[in-house]
């Protein structure tokens, strides 16, 4: 999960936590995860959500603003977009690696 992207460095992120975790009826979900640039909509990065739900992209563009979909394989369900995102910053990358290994564990 946690690999360098050449020429972005940072620590600038957005992170499926809290309400915003992958969910399929309402329970948590492990699901294909793309992350757009919302002006382009040129893929940047894909991630596959943990089963509960969590989900991390890294090394973002501070100056840009994303589109972040999550679609359902099984096609019951339309997928999900949160469009113009900015990255958060307000982890250190050391922060970021330890709140990912903690979803590891719930």
């Amino acid at each position: 999960m946690f690999s360098f992207i050449m020429g972005v460095s940072g620590n600038n992120y957005i992170a499926g936590a809290a309400n915003g975790i992958v969910t399929v009826a309402g329970r948590p979900a492990s699901r294909n995860i793309w992350l757009m640039n919302a002006h382009s909509l040129v893929i940047e990065q894909v991630v596959t959500s943990l089963p509960n739900g969590h989900y991390m992209f890294l090394c973002l563009d501070p100056n840009k603003r994303y589109l972040v979909m999550a679609r359902d394989y099984k096609k019951e369900y339309e997928p999900f977009v949160w469009d113009g995102l900015a990255p958060a910053n307000d982890l250190t990358i050391a922060e970021q690696r330890a709140l990912w290994a903690s979803w590891q564990t719930n």
